[in-house]
């Protein structure tokens, strides 16, 4: 999954476009049109719970907020099929 993700959009984070699924928007929220520069994650790792809220703010790594409802179905066609694949294993 992490290659169909890289291959709509390489600057995908947490909480970004990649999570921002059609069914898990909150109803009435407009999201910021623009691309938030990706943290510095080695300066984050190095902080403790206070100051990594304070330096993501929103939570977003980095990215686009959302992207077409296509990239997205995309994605999730493809996370279905590895997750089936991976409950059935050599058995399936």
């Amino acid at each position: 999954m992490w290659a169909r993700v890289q291959a709509i959009d390489p600057v995908a984070s947490h909480a970004s476009w990649m999570e921002n699924f059609p069914w898990t928007r909150l109803a009435g929220v407009a999201m910021p049109g623009e691309r938030k520069p990706m943290v510095d994650l080695d300066r984050l790792r190095l902080l403790g719970p206070v100051e990594a809220r304070a330096l993501l703010g929103d939570g977003n790594f980095g990215g686009l907020y959302q992207r077409p409802d296509a990239d997205l179905e995309a994605l999730w066609r493809e996370a279905v099929a590895e997750t089936r694949d991976a409950i059935e294993g050599p058995w399936g």
